[in-house]
């Protein structure tokens, strides 16, 4: 069933974009991309170029695992390039590891690439040359509209590939008539990024060892959403010093956008300025990794508002406290129903550090408390978690008509602990 605002945009669609003059545009347009096309064939290229555009380091760790299998085939090419305001390419790329075929969009304007993928509708590059055009979800929360993005009902069109995490958001794209419900536009994937946290890749001993922590101790993750109205402006600092003093080890991860100096509000501390002091004055860890995966993947616990992370850390099993934070959900147009599942699978605490500091205590006291609840949300969320990163890989080697390149998987490190709901079919150790 279409809900309004998608038979609103079906009526736009065959009112206002499907004119004479835009379906005589539309045949002009393949007509020039196909001798582009065939242009490029005839120079005899045997490479595939695949330009990657990256919002902000977030971008990279989403897409890393697809990109670790496929750079090592040498019949393509990856370029990589980002139009974001406040991350440039040296903190995007550079600090990632990736140091090669770096460019601005302006300097890729005409070039021509076989294929273009991308982790965020409100940040893609348009490249007047055709390349086939690939996205993948940053997030599973449901955020700003996300789950059925009606109003850039265009840009989503404008992809020939959308690799979906669940069955969920891909059915209501179709409901919305983003996808066709037979095409091959969407494509059920999975979710790459989290993989790692099922696959046995990730050590929890080495990352305690790395990240100098006392594998004594619990360890607690908070890891905030990116929101002015989130609960790291609210009482991100007063909620530090409270874990602290719980004899624990405490990491905080903050979302990519909270150093983003668009998003500072006026009476509210600067976190790109103030972070790594006041974890300093505290004597938390201040995490800096752009993939918060190792940070999950050793943590104990978890705390946070409403974010993609607090769904990867159901593939662990293991408690989450949920900060209440109304306003939050509320500008920041989270689906009911994502709300709902991430706080009947936790911990909810109304505010305030102490009570959430008692409610980590409590948490950690009784583990298994919500088990059966995030093991069934994590199963609805992620599809087939531990195989999304060569689901992906398979999915941009059919867009690109290219024979899947063979490579062995590297083997895995001793698994850390994993839910039996993912042990039996899909891996021995989490989209």
């Amino acid at each position: 069933m279409l809900n309004g605002t998608a038979a609103e945009y079906r009526d736009v669609t065959n009112l206002i974009h499907d004119t004479v003059y835009r379906r005589a545009r539309l045949a002009l347009t393949r007509a020039a991309h196909a001798t582009d096309d065939a242009v490029g064939r005839f120079t005899g290229r045997d490479t595939r170029r695949v330009l990657f555009e990256a919002a902000s380091p977030l971008s990279v760790a989403v897409f890393r695992p697809v990109l670790e299998r496929m750079s090592k085939d040498p019949r393509v090419e990856f370029w990589f390039t980002t139009a974001d305001r406040s991350w440039d390419a040296g903190r995007t790329f550079l600090r990632q590891g990736i140091a090669a075929r770096i460019v601005t969009p302006d300097d890729i304007r005409w070039k021509q690439f076989d294929g273009y993928v991308n982790t965020d509708f409100w940040n893609t590059t348009w490249l007047p040359r055709r390349a086939r055009r690939i996205h993948l979800f940053h997030g599973v929360a449901g955020k700003y509209g996300l789950d059925a993005p009606v109003e850039i009902a265009p840009v989503v069109r404008s992809f020939d590939r959308v690799m979906f995490a669940n069955e969920d958001r891909r059915r209501r794209y179709v409901e919305a008539g983003l996808i066709e419900a037979d095409g091959d536009r969407g494509q059920l994937i999975g979710y790459p990024k989290a993989d790692c946290l099922v696959d046995g890749s990730l050590n929890r001993c080495e990352i305690h060892h790395a990240l100098g922590l006392d594998s004594r101790k619990p360890t607690i993750l908070y890891a905030p959403t990116w929101s002015a109205h989130s609960s790291l402006n609210s009482i991100g600092a007063e909620l530090l010093s409270a874990l602290a003093s719980l004899g624990v080890n405490v990491i905080v991860k903050l979302h990519d956008r909270s150093f983003d100096p668009r998003s500072q509000r006026p009476g509210v501390i600067d976190w790109r300025v103030q972070f790594e002091s006041l974890c300093d004055a505290t004597g938390v860890h201040a995490a800096t990794d752009g993939d918060i995966s190792r940070y999950l993947a050793v943590a104990d616990l978890l705390i946070t508002d409403h974010s993609s992370a607090g769904f990867e850390f159901m593939l662990l099993d293991r408690p989450i406290v949920v900060i209440n934070c109304p306003d939050l959900i509320a500008h920041a147009r989270v689906s009911a129903d994502k709300v709902t599942l991430l706080r009947n699978a936790s911990t909810v605490v109304p505010g305030g550090a102490r009570a959430i500091a008692d409610a980590v205590s409590a948490a950690l006291a009784h583990p298994m408390e919500r088990s059966a609840e995030r093991r069934a949300a994590a199963e609805r969320v992620f599809y087939r978690p531990g195989g999304a990163a060569a689901r992906a890989v398979k999915c941009i080697y059919d867009l690109l008509e290219l024979p899947a390149h063979a490579v062995e998987p590297a083997p895995a490190a001793e698994p850390v602990s994993a839910p039996a709901l993912f042990s039996s079919s899909r891996t021995s150790h989490h989209v």
